[in-house]
């Protein structure tokens, strides 16, 4: 949606989405903070270190519209989806319950009747202001992130329209994943989903998330948000598939703020996207926090993918583990900045940073950059990174063993990415990582 001078993010805009939904006044007021904050914030360049590896100069991002009319064919089961996506979501296996968004509005939820009787909030944020108003209040850009974080951060809480919101209360431990699916198929469109994930003391969950496009020639654009807070021993574990076509550029932040005991393990894994710019951000704030950060890419053509890791310990006692791995081929470029911050206060404190990669062409190229900033004198850290080739030792003995090249690499591309796959606890969501890995082998 543009106004007359061809802008789509404009104040205008941002309160007539405001307007539509019907919001109350205390989100309003929340959204137009956030838009002060993007008018206040530069647009980041390559002469801004973060960025000195990932040109955005050449978006127009005023090309693309904030939201679609907030109506459409109506949805009421599974069977009224796409082909596609119905197979996608009907072949999931057992969970906890399941949100749909299609392009920006939320048209499915579903959550089990026992969850529901223990407590247990799975809907859309939308529908969260509306029925538990004081719970979104206290944690929506408050307590895990703010717009100020950066500008896209605040573009996203100007725009939002749509995302899960993933309350589980004190004491219930729910052992089977909740799964939302982000579509997006309407050409030029912005998708600005917020996902809000509250976990209670004692409680524990598993979130799944899957992005992808309708189709393969669609360009959009994605800047999503995800706020994670963790209370006193509580665990989650957040797993992010990115399938989106390679017309697609990719923004998105994600940030967990982790108490006393608590336990946060991220698994992302990207595919999709022409350009990427990730950031996961894991605060531990609460003596015996851990917070592991595991991901994944596979990477071909002109893909550009940039992943910021930052692992904050600010207390005594804190863990985290940092491991990424990826495979490239073609042009594609991955960049890896990875940053462990040990504050002065947090001594016996332990956490490493690791970053691999394997490059199936001579054109692909990977650019890590993992670092240690530590102000605390008893501390175990580490970091390391590698960017190599198949190694020929492994090729050649598995060759003997009667493989062919072709599917010797396969088994070694599959070895390389397990380490990363087997924290993941659902069994469908480990076998729809294990066929995406060989669509890319494919191509």
């Amino acid at each position: 949606m543009a106004n007359q001078n061809g802008h789509s993010f404009t104040k205008e805009n941002m309160l007539r989405l405001s307007e539509v939904k019907g919001e109350p006044d205390w989100v309003r007021e929340r959204r137009e903070n956030a838009w002060s904050a993007w008018e206040d914030l530069p647009m980041p360049t390559t002469k801004d270190e973060e960025w000195r590896r990932t040109d955005i100069s050449n978006i127009d991002f005023d090309s693309f519209a904030p939201f679609t009319k907030l109506n459409g064919k109506g949805v009421t089961s599974v069977e009224d989806l796409p082909d596609t996506t119905q197979s996608l979501v009907a072949h999931a296996g057992e969970r906890g319950g399941y949100l749909l968004q299609d392009d920006s509005q939320v048209k499915l939820t579903e959550i089990s009747q026992e969850l529901q009787d223990n407590g247990v909030v799975f809907t859309s944020l939308e529908n969260a202001i509306k029925e538990h108003p004081d719970l979104v209040k206290e944690y929506l850009f408050t307590k895990v992130m703010s717009p100020g974080y950066s500008k896209f951060a605040a573009l996203n809480g100007a725009f939002w329209s749509g995302g899960a919101f993933l309350y589980v209360p004190k004491n219930v431990n729910v052992q089977i994943p909740f799964e939302a699916y982000f579509n997006v198929g309407t050409p030029k469109l912005a998708l600005f989903q917020h996902n809000l994930v509250v976990i209670e003391e004692n409680a524990s969950a598993q979130f799944v998330e899957i992005f992808r496009s309708e189709d393969d020639e669609t360009e959009t654009l994605n800047n999503g948000i995800s706020e994670v807070f963790l209370n006193d021993n509580a665990r989650l574990n957040y797993v992010s598939i990115q399938n989106y076509n390679q017309n697609t550029y990719d923004f998105s932040n994600k940030r967990a703020y982790i108490n006393r005991d608590a336990r946060m393990t991220w698994i992302v894994s990207n595919f999709g996207g022409k350009l990427t710019k990730n950031h996961i951000d894991s605060i531990c704030a609460g003596e015996g926090a851990n917070a592991d950060t595991l991901g994944l890419y596979f990477l071909d053509n002109q893909q550009h993918l940039d992943s910021g890791i930052l692992l904050k310990l600010e207390v005594p006692h804190t863990t985290g583990d940092s491991v990424f791995k990826g495979v490239l081929k073609g042009n594609s470029r991955s960049v890896f900045q990875g940053l462990i911050k040990i504050d002065k206060n947090a001594q016996q404190t332990d956490a490493e940073l690791e970053n691999k990669n394997l490059l199936l062409t001579k054109g692909a190229r990977a650019d890590s950059i993992p670092v240690l900033e530590i102000e605390a004198d008893d501390v175990k850290a580490a970091h390391g990174a590698t960017v190599g080739r198949i190694n020929e030792d492994q090729m050649f003995y598995l060759m003997s063993r009667g493989l062919s090249r072709n599917q010797a690499e396969r088994v070694i591309i599959a070895g390389f990415f397990e380490d990363v796959i087997r924290h993941i606890g659902a069994r469908s969501t480990k076998d729809l990582i294990h066929k995406l890995i060989e669509e890319k082998i494919e191509k």
